[in-house]
């Protein structure tokens, strides 16, 4: 029978991650920000609820250190309704068991140190088990041009609840309802 039945020539990876070696951006950013030197980084090939929405371009790595691994996940979209889109379908199930969580709401959506920016097109996700320094955070974006300001940061310190803030060149305030 294996003689007869046709075979896929199509080879999918065996790993969901890949290293890279010239990722300069972040490499950059952890050696000045945090004095944090950089084991190595990888790319992530698995999907995330984002991913669902259709980006233009995603960024997906990980970067590992003597002491810490950072997520750090970028999603940019055509226009602000994707973006919008995306933001609150992640909201719903940030990591399992799903915990939804509504807009401004002080809830615990995560076990660990995480971050979510929004801004027009585009959704940025950092989590670590380190503390995310959201300071730090905003000055690698508007530094690197990524973003010139962010309507939506969910920052949740681990196992905390959620806070909201919205931002404009390395400042950030709270939003409230």
């Amino acid at each position: 029978m294996g003689d007869i039945i046709p075979k896929s020539t199509n080879k999918k990876p065996t790993t969901n991650i890949d290293s890279i070696s010239s990722d300069t951006l972040l490499n950059t950013y952890f050696d000045k920000f945090i004095n944090w030197k950089i084991d190595s980084v990888k790319q992530v090939e698995s999907n995330f609820i984002p991913d669902r929405f259709n980006p233009i371009s995603s960024k997906k790595l990980i970067a590992y250190s003597n002491k810490d691994s950072t997520h750090f996940l970028v999603w940019n979209y055509k226009d602000s309704v994707e973006s919008k889109r995306a933001l609150f379908n992640f909201l719903d199930c940030v990591e399992k068991p799903c915990r939804p969580i509504q807009l401004l709401e002080r809830k615990r959506i995560s076990s660990s140190n995480i971050a979510i920016f929004k801004n027009e097109k585009s959704l940025i996700l950092v989590k670590s088990s380190s503390t995310i320094i959201l300071k730090e955070w905003l000055s690698f974006f508007y530094l690197k041009e990524i973003s010139s300001g962010f309507d939506i940061i969910v920052e949740q310190v681990k196992n905390g609840k959620a806070n909201w803030y919205s931002s404009s060149k390395e400042k950030y305030k709270p939003l409230t309802q």
